[in-house]
């Protein structure tokens, strides 16, 4: 069974992170949504390491800023 923790403190992680470059980027954004989405269904394949998620949480984020992408599902 995956640990929430390790996914709760990569999501964490990440979206603080984000935030912190992308200051104009309200707290409820709904990428938030999607990138906690994101970071869970890693965990759950299997992926264990915090900083490893949160590192693929951002390039997840960094992907959804391009244009074309949408973050709205």
């Amino acid at each position: 069974m995956a640990d929430p923790d390790v996914a709760s403190a990569a999501f964490t992680r990440a979206w603080s992170a984000y935030r912190l470059i992308n200051q104009d980027v309200d707290e409820n954004d709904a990428r938030r949504a999607s990138l906690e989405r994101f970071i869970r269904q890693r965990r759950d394949s299997g992926i264990d390491d915090p900083e490893m998620l949160a590192v693929a949480g951002l390039k997840f984020l960094k992907q959804l800023d391009q244009p074309g992408m949408s973050w709205r599902d």
